[in-house]
């Protein structure tokens, strides 16, 4: 107990207060696009198709959990909200401070937990994967059953328009990519969420001082019913006793967690966030947060007061909507139709963060590489989904298995903050055992409390549900391990290249160790070039890259993604997903000798081919093949001691090279072949005269050993 009030935020106070002081400015940073990344409301609207759409959703699954009973439903949901932001809310901030760029309960794991806790990583992703094609129905579904409001006419099509919703938004993204669709997020997420604060508030208003309005709701859901567009559920006004009490209770929670689905997704989205990413996702986290409880609790009041009940496939939303804006028929098409617009973008957070996902797993080897272009995977999400919308065609079918994915990430980042390893606290600054780290260990703590009851909650009011979802979990993760180990079950290694050879993996491990060498040898290059190291070579950039792909087996296709990721995220160095891609990206990012030495050995290949080709129009009597080439390597290599290139130039051997080594060798062979005239004007003109006779071999020896002298760079100054 000492030790808790010993306690001190895990933040240093001088980081604390430089993030505070600039967040006004990160506040509306990237609402326009520009500046360096996602502020905190572009952040909010971005996730927020994903995350907020569900609020429309969370009050009449909280009403049907609870069998219609309103009040049972409002504590259900007092209660989920305070698991919600005492315990879960610290927790993903915690996270967000120590690894701002990881995104997602799987790759957090990798990055910062335990290596026994590390297989957690692989459940998160099979569980996650689920959640994105649940996901998918459940908004294209949802959007369908709002489009009913503005045109009941439509109801017998409402699976085909559910099917046309899934497919129309995966073809955008496929066409546009993620990055470029991220205007449409911002726009339908920041309409909505601006539209439904208002308009909630107002609702609540309404419901405080207009009960009167509940007589309409009878007549509202009639006309739904007759329609065939809901079934109803309401409580039979009989007393229950505490056992039935605390069963619908607990029911009640189980649906109403839906209510925070999409929440998970803000870490992962801020990986684009502003600098300091810490501060924006911390400070999205908690407006997200504050968002789904305020709109849930304010439309819980408003059904209690109204008497609203349960109406599977109808929002009840859209119900108080009619109820306070009945008479004006245009607002009331403005709300259907930005709930459908923002239920339809709210499966761009399933595609793209199920994507994001796949393209992790893929990258660490456990899924097939292909995953990487998140493209295929936001294609592959679709197929399943368009399978799967015509067996299950309600919302409530699917909201069981749906809440599973994003309350284990909340327990795997829970338990991963609380067991986070000694050398993360470290490279944050903060010593293992002290009162911030206790702190910090505290909230993931929170976290795996409200989490556990969560799960706890879901596994005994959803057992109907535990089955499939366990059974798909195995599948996933089964296909990644087969992937990851295709049957070999040794140790792992990064594979041996030859020149020039394509590798063949084995397994994906294999593959991921590989592409983790590369992305250290391109990051290396690349500081190499910033820092001018490789400035003295004089070639274009892209003749290097292709020699460096052939001598050290990189993908030419990672140069160009290091230049895009460059421009668009502002940074270098590569992330790794896991502990051990990490160290083999640092041991290639190490390599700058071994680099610098090679692009240094095909330099002098090139121009010791010229010298080969050259120096035989200067041998004669006067002079002898060593006296030619001695002068030549002086000229051209006057830095670098004479007898170190002469022991070099003696080892040459003239091979054909490969184009894509000898297209950076002819360059240096150019380069020789237009500085020799240059740097040897007087080197020859002596040697000329001596062919002539003006000159005796003595006074040639004698004037060649000054103009030595002259060539040679000045010393440097002493400091």
């Amino acid at each position: 107990m000492l030790n808790l009030l010993r306690m001190r935020f895990y933040i240093n106070r001088e980081e604390r207060r430089e993030a505070d002081r600039q967040l006004p400015k990160l506040m509306f940073e990237g609402l326009a696009l520009g500046g360096t990344g996602l502020g905190v409301l572009a952040l909010i609207f971005e996730i927020a198709a994903d995350a907020f759409s569900v609020a429309a959703y969370q009050t009449l699954l909280a009403i049907h959990g609870a069998e219609g009973h309103h009040d049972i439903a409002i504590l259900a949901f007092i209660t989920l909200s305070v698991l919600l932001f005492v315990g879960v809310v610290p927790a993903y901030k915690a996270a967000s401070y120590l690894s701002p760029d990881t995104g997602g309960s799987g790759p957090l794991v990798e990055a910062i937990g335990p290596s026994w806790f590390r297989r957690a990583s692989w459940i998160g992703t099979s569980l996650f994967f689920l959640d994105a094609i649940l996901t998918i129905i459940i908004s294209s579904i949802s959007a369908a059953d709002v489009m009913m409001l503005i045109t009941p006419e439509w109801a017998p099509y409402r699976i085909l328009l559910a099917q046309l919703f899934a497919f129309f938004i995966m073809a955008v993204l496929v066409a546009l990519g993620p990055r470029l669709a991220v205007p449409l997020f911002l726009i339908g997420g920041g309409a909505f969420t601006i539209f439904t604060l208002c308009a909630l508030v107002y609702v609540g208003i309404r419901a405080g001082i207009d009960p009167e309005l509940a007589e309409a709701t009878p007549a509202i859901v009639e006309r739904l019913e007759n329609n065939d567009i809901v079934h109803v559920i309401e409580a039979d006004g009989r007393a229950i006793g505490t056992v039935l009490f605390f069963q619908l209770f607990l029911r009640s929670m189980s649906s109403a967690m839906l209510g925070f689905s999409g929440y998970e997704m803000i870490p992962a989205s801020g990986k684009h966030a502003a600098r300091p990413k810490w501060k924006v996702i911390n400070t999205a986290l908690t407006l997200a947060a504050i968002f789904l409880i305020g709109t849930g609790l304010l439309q819980l009041f408003a059904a209690y007061v109204w008497n609203i009940p349960s109406t599977e496939g109808y929002s009840t939303l859209l119900i108080e909507y009619e109820l306070v804006f009945g008479e004006g028929a245009a607002i009331l098409t403005v709300a259907g139709l930005l709930l459908a617009i923002i239920l339809l973008l709210a499966q761009g957070g399933g595609y793209v963060g199920g994507a994001a996902v796949a393209a992790n797993a893929a990258r660490l080897g456990r899924l097939p590489g292909y995953f990487t272009n998140d493209r295929i995977g936001i294609a592959v999400i679709w197929g399943f989904a368009a399978l799967l919308i015509p067996i299950i065609r309600e919302v409530v079918v699917v909201e069981s298995y749906y809440a599973f994915g994003f309350v284990s990430a909340f327990v795997i980042t829970s338990t991963t903050i609380f067991y986070v390893r000694d050398d993360v606290l470290l490279n944050r600054g903060i010593q293992p055992g002290s009162p911030e780290a206790r702190s910090l260990r505290f909230a993931g703590l929170r976290g795996m409390f409200a989490s556990y009851f969560m799960m706890i909650v879901l596994i005994t009011q959803k057992t109907d549900a535990l089955f499939l979802v366990a059974v798909f979990a195995v599948f996933m993760t089964s296909f990644q391990f087969y992937v990851a180990r295709r049957g070999y079950m040794g140790e792992v290694s990064v594979p041996q290249r030859q020149p020039g050879r394509r590798v063949v993996y084995p397994n994906g491990l294999s593959r991921a160790y590989d592409q983790a060498r590369q992305r250290g040898i391109v990051d290396l290059v690349h500081s190499l070039f910033d820092e001018g190291a490789l400035n003295k070579f004089n070639v274009d950039p892209w003749r290097i890259h292709r020699l460096l792909s052939y001598t050290h087996g990189i993908n030419p296709e990672l140069w160009e993604n290091h230049d895009h990721d460059f421009h668009e995220d502002h940074h270098h160095e590569s992330v790794e997903p896991s502990l051990e891609l990490q160290q083999i990206y640092d041991q290639a990012r190490n390599q700058r000798e071994e680099v610098l030495n090679t692009i240094e050995f095909y330099s002098h290949y090139g121009i010791f081919t010229f010298i080969e080709k050259y120096h035989g129009n200067w041998v004669n009597e006067h002079r002898t093949k060593e006296d030619v080439e001695r002068a030549m390597i002086r000229a051209l290599f006057p830095r670098t001691p004479e007898e170190q290139i002469w022991t070099e130039l003696k080892n040459y051997e003239w091979i054909k090279q490969p184009e894509s080594v000898w297209q950076f060798c002819r360059e240096r062979y150019r380069w020789a072949k237009d500085q020799w005239p240059n740097l040897s004007d007087r080197i020859t003109t002596i040697w000329t005269l001596q062919d002539l006779g003006i000159l005796t071999d003595q006074n040639t020896d004698e004037l060649l050993e000054k103009i030595s002298r002259l060539n040679q760079p000045p010393s440097p100054t002493p400091l």
